[in-house]
């Protein structure tokens, strides 16, 4: 979901990634564990937040949620927008339905609204399953730990984002 045009949101958004802070993982889960056996570390929404909420200020990047009852199922909306031009992509996933406990539509906004803001801004993915409880699966599984990540080269971002919008 998306705007008519979306070229100047992706550039803000590129722009804004430059000035992102280092991403910090303050989050802990006990269910993975890495190969040193130590509980697995990720990024929380605070730990996000932090990195990049002064960059998306700076770029005139507003960051919203919303919710809504679709043929009984519950959706998590994650909006940006870009202020000044009004330009907004969106991610929406369902979270549970109209008969979902209380508790089980908090566990999903929380996990999705993480997920989602990881996404669409590009931001490090951390590996890890935290998902493991809202699905009923314990674990106490250990996983690689890698250490290659991609780099992000913003100029080539930027061009790749010029040709594609320009295609639109």
């Amino acid at each position: 979901m998306q705007s008519e045009k979306i070229q100047t949101i992706l550039c803000a958004i590129e722009t804004a990634r430059e000035e992102f802070k280092p991403l910090n993982k303050s989050g802990v889960n006990n269910f993975f564990k890495t190969q040193n056996g130590k509980p697995h570390q990720f990024s929380t929404l605070d730990d996000i937040f932090t990195s990049c909420k002064d960059a998306l200020a700076n770029n005139e990047i507003s960051v919203f949620y919303t919710i809504e009852d679709k043929n009984e199922l519950i959706f998590l909306t994650t909006t940006i927008m870009h202020l000044p031009s009004g330009q907004y992509i969106k991610s929406s996933s369902s979270i549970g339905t109209v008969n979902s406990k209380p508790q089980e539509i908090g566990s999903g906004i929380t996990y999705f609204r993480r997920y989602h803001i990881q996404a669409m801004l590009n931001l490090e993915a951390d590996f890890e399953d935290d998902g493991n409880i809202g699905s009923g699966r314990r674990t106490n599984e250990t996983f690689n730990n890698f250490t290659d990540k991609p780099k992000i080269i913003n100029k080539i971002n930027k061009e790749k984002i010029d040709i594609w919008a320009k295609r639109i």
